[in-house]
């Protein structure tokens, strides 16, 4: 999946049960866009994998030989621009085409009682990954993302061998690529899952609330589930002011309202009334829109002044 798609979702979470008061329609021109900026996140992501060591046995002509690969680390990454996109009522699907890594490593050999080992240099060609993740949330209201699958496939390695008897070893690699191969297969979609694992832990440490000024915060969790469709995704937002000092739930709630779909937008964004009215509930509720005024700083030749004579009718006790 791209993670920098998710950063448009970043400050958001769920609470269930409510209008939401604003409204955010993220279409796939916006999903493309986001693609562009994560390809260089994944990138990173992809040259921080970790190799288990590999090892195992090769039957040669005078007996077995037992070899080991250690240390494998992730020299240079060719990524191909990823695809993603909408899965309806899912989440999103990114599929990567072609991907080919440039590794190194060290090698180690036994063969009886004789040891030997040495350094090397691996490409793996043509990789494949699909991921598919859900974009729900989780029961304290944050938005969440998990891995529904993931699959990957490793076309072809080349592995050039140095240092020590080397020389020898190289002939035998054909013997064995297909064990380096599944090893790497087996590796790639767990290190993909543990990254979005990680992802779903920060946006659980992401605030929904925040404070506007010394009067007011504002909440901003989503109000239901993302619903997602073929061609966008939407999202419902509390938008909701509050007083900072008491937290009153103001005496209206949020309507119902549509918000259409802009052609040729990446992000649409549609807010209420409800919003604007909750900052001013919020004010009043503090005591911030209160004011005395006297009779001192009515306008000398107003005709209405704060005395009996004015307000007695009004006001007689």
């Amino acid at each position: 999946m791209l993670p920098s798609v998710i950063v448009v979702f970043m400050l958001l979470s769920c609470s269930c049960g409510e209008n939401p008061a604003v409204q955010v329609i993220l279409t796939n021109k916006g999903l493309q866009y986001g693609k562009h900026v994560g390809t260089g996140w994944i990138q990173e992501k992809l040259t921080q994998i970790t190799f288990p060591d590999i090892d195992g046995d090769v039957d040669i002509f005078i007996g077995r030989l037992h070899y080991t690969l250690s240390g494998v680390t992730v020299q240079k990454c060719d990524l191909p621009e990823p695809v993603v996109e909408f899965v309806q009522d899912i989440g999103l699907k990114t599929s990567i085409t072609g991907l080919s890594l440039a590794l190194t490593g060290d090698w180690r050999t036994r063969f009886g009682l004789i040891h030997d080992g040495g350094s090397f240099n691996m490409a793996i060609f043509n990789t494949d990954v699909t991921s598919v993740v859900h974009l729900g949330s989780d029961a304290e209201g944050h938005l969440s993302v998990t891995s529904i699958s993931c699959d990957a496939s490793v076309r072809d390695v080349n592995i050039q061998f140095s240092g020590g008897a080397s020389w020898i070893f190289q002939p035998f690699v054909k013997y064995f690529k297909g064990h380096v191969i599944g090893i790497i297969q087996n590796t790639i979609c767990p290190e993909v899952e543990d990254a979005i694992v990680g992802l779903d832990h920060h946006l659980q440490a992401m605030n929904v609330s925040f404070d506007v000024n010394e009067v007011l915060t504002l909440e901003v969790p989503l109000t239901g589930l993302p619903v997602v469709d073929a061609s966008n995704l939407k999202l419902g937002l509390k938008g909701e002011f509050y007083s900072i000092k008491t937290h009153k739930e103001p005496p209206f709630v949020a309507q119902q309202f549509t918000l259409p779909e802009q052609a040729g937008y990446m992000l649409s964004m549609g807010m209420s009334e409800f919003t604007l009215n909750s900052a001013s509930f919020g004010y009043f509720s503090a005591g911030e829109l209160q004011a005395l005024i006297n009779d001192s700083m009515m306008p000398p030749h107003c005709p209405f002044h704060l005395n009996t004579s004015s307000m007695g009718m009004f006001i007689p006790q």
